[in-house]
Formats: structure tokens, sequence, C-alpha cells
């Protein structure tokens, strides 16, 4: 089809429409919006099991047959408050999917730490401070040195 976007028309177009969205106060164009929420908060099973979403399909190859299509999901809880989140904690759960694949005995992604960003806007802060600082200071007297100026060489081009 040629012009499909042209003529796309989902549910999510209706809903928009509705303005479903603009209800939702965690969508960040929402007139309620109040900024990222801490809870609810994902965890994320103590050791990594995961729950089979779609089986897989079994296909025959030049090599073999192979399995294709598996789509699983570790086994989470969300917790709505501090509470909840301190059982959890207590109980082993994972605050982050990558501390749950390593416990089930696979290679975790590389990760963030969820206190890096924090981290890194209070360096930010510390080195503004910095810059202020010196831009703040005096500049110092050029020395002898720095007052040599080269003489320029003129170039003239002959006839």
């Amino acid at each position: 089809m040629a012009n499909a976007r042209k003529t796309r028309f989902t549910i999510y177009d209706v809903m928009e429409s509705q303005g479903v969205f603009d209800e939702n106060p965690n969508n960040s164009y929402s007139p309620d919006f109040k900024g990222p929420q801490k809870y609810p908060m994902m965890f994320y099973h103590p050791e990594g099991k995961e729950r089979i979403l779609q089986r897989a399909e079994i296909i025959t190859t030049p090599m073999g047959p192979e399995r294709v299509g598996l789509i699983t999901e570790i086994v989470n809880r969300a917790a709505n408050d501090a509470d909840e989140e301190a059982a959890l904690r207590q109980l082993g759960w994972h605050d982050h999917p990558a501390k749950a694949i390593k416990a089930s005995g696979k290679e975790a992604p590389p990760t963030v730490g969820p206190g890096r960003e924090a981290e890194l806007e209070a360096q930010i802060e510390a080195l503004k401070v910095q810059l202020a600082a010196a831009r703040a200071e005096p500049k110092p007297e050029p020395g002898p040195d720095d007052k040599y100026e080269p003489k320029p060489v003129i170039i003239s081009k002959v006839a």
C-alpha cells in the first residue's frame, strides 16, 4: 500500500482523539504531569525465573530443526508503596532485570545503576561551581615570554 501512513487508523488514534492519553498523569504531555514517580516500582524474581508468553515454533531447516519465536518474560511484581518495596527487597526480589538474569546464571547485560543519574547531576553541579570560581578569579598578568609576538613575514609576489 503506497500511502499506508496517510490512511492509518488504529484504536490508539481513537484513544488519542478522545483524550485518553491526556487524562493519564504519567504521560509527559498531560496537564496533570508531576514528573517521574517512584511508585509503582517493578521488582524481578530472586532466582530470575521466566514465564513463557509464546511457545517456540519448531521449523525444519537445512541444518536441522530449530525453535523460533519463543517469547519469555522474567516473573515480576509491582510495589505500590515503600512498605511493599521493603517486603520485596527483604524476600530477595531485584530492582533491575539484569540482576535477576545474573541470578538465573545467565550473562547479564550491561547496566547503569539507579543512583547513577543523581551522581552525574551532582558531578555537573560541582563542575559548574568550579567553572564559576575559575571565571571569577582575576587573570594573571602576562609574563615577559607572553608579550613576545613574532613579526609577520611578508611574502611578495615577483612578476
